[in-house]
């Protein structure tokens, strides 16, 4: 097909499978493949795609429209003109239709062959790469010393410079909730969080609602304290999405859960990483069950020595207790998670010795992960622009 070729030369392709064949089916007719296939993955105006198609300016406006609402075309009103790209092949599956949060027929039958896909293929997308889509970024007032945090790292610095707030449904736990084969998730749906140009794209077709800057932080509050992960665009500027995921549905954090070890981190790691005051500990084990990385463990130990030594009264609570806290950094995110509900402060996060090297803008993230894949990302980026023939 088409339309499978099409998307091999981009960020996201569509590995084969059994499965993919069925979905296929089951989101597109054969025209609207056959069309979306010559639509090029950078904004162009109706009038360059025109050129570059053949096809009457009225028509092709008509046939984009009518395809934006089901993710399959980005749609975006500028200041000069309306411009189109073909979205890629997450946003089609795992995002939308996902977002909608609709519980009928098509999404009962459309959410289990979604799960067999990633499994079976799809995920295969993010394995190869250094550079991740999300990144995590720290929940707010988890990091030691917050005069270290980057303007980019800090969730409040991020929203000053937001104009417009969104939020749909999380699409992950949408198809699991549907998918008879998974266990039902406890969290919030309602917290899949996008802004200005993605945003306005989002409500103008249907996919979310608007939501105010207070309301966006009730929501990323609630998440930290149940426990979820900020993913938020891997990029240091023009972040347009902040999920809140977790690692029994979360597309880039399921398949460490999923698939046998050992699996790469889906999420780009922030800057921080965790601090433990083991003299602070009250061996609750609240870190280790919050984790969604394994990345904190409560184990047995034998302190039998420490005892003769110490005496029991001047034991920590570990100690006494008989266990140890074991921290494995190698898998930490910096997300902050294990922080925010440690009942004794013994927990914070600290600056990395080496600052990740995030991409600046959505072009430099997906030019990196082309790279990084084995293509030569200009050459791609050339055939995709306007100026192309």
């Amino acid at each position: 097909m088409d339309l499978i070729n099409h998307l091999q030369d981009w960020v996201f392709g569509l590995p084969d499978s059994k499965f993919l064949l069925p979905l296929l089916e089951m989101r597109f007719t054969p025209e609207d493949a056959e069309f979306l296939s010559k639509i090029p993955f950078l904004p162009h105006t109706a009038e360059q795609l025109s050129v570059k198609l053949g096809i009457p300016v009225d028509e092709l406006v008509q046939r984009l429209d009518a395809l934006a609402p089901f993710g399959f075309v980005f749609r975006a009103e500028g200041k000069t003109a309306v411009r189109y790209a073909l979205n890629d092949a997450i946003l089609w599956f795992y995002r939308m239709p996902g977002w909608l949060g609709k519980d009928d027929e098509w999404n009962r039958k459309i959410s289990p062959l979604l799960n067999q896909y990633y499994i079976d293929a799809m995920c295969n997308n993010f394995a190869g790469t250094h550079t991740k889509a999300l990144r995590a970024i720290p929940i707010n007032e988890t990091v030691k010393d917050p005069r270290m945090i980057l303007p980019y790292e800090d969730i409040i610095q991020v929203l000053d410079q937001i104009k417009y707030y969104t939020v749909s449904t999380c699409a992950c736990r949408h198809r699991k909730n549907l998918d008879p084969d998974s266990k039902s998730c406890k969290h919030e749906t309602k917290n899949c969080l996008h802004f200005d140009l993605l945003g306005h794209y989002i409500v103008d077709n249907g996919l979310g609602r608007e939501i105010t800057r207070e309301e966006t932080e009730e929501i990323l509050a609630s998440a930290a304290d149940a426990g979820l992960v900020h993913g938020i665009s891997n990029t240091s500027t023009r972040m347009d999405t902040l999920c809140n995921c977790c690692s029994c549905c979360c597309l880039f954090l399921e398949s460490i859960v999923k698939m046998p070890p050992p699996v790469p981190r889906r999420h780009q790691v922030s800057n921080y990483t965790v601090e433990i005051d083991r003299e602070k500990c009250k061996v609750c084990g609240l870190c280790a069950k919050r984790c969604p990385m394994g990345a904190i463990e409560l184990t047995d130990k034998d302190y039998s020595d420490v005892l003769e030594i110490k005496g029991k009264e001047h034991m920590t609570a570990l100690e006494r207790k008989g266990k140890e806290l074991v921290y494995h950094p190698d898998k930490c995110l910096g997300c902050g998670v294990c922080v925010h509900k440690c009942t004794g402060q013994a927990l914070s996060l600290k600056h990395r010795d080496d600052d990740q090297d995030f991409p600046k803008d959505l072009r430099e993230q997906g030019q990196r992960i082309l790279t990084e894949a084995g293509f030569d990302a200009m050459e791609i980026y050339i055939k995709n622009s306007p100026s192309a023939g």
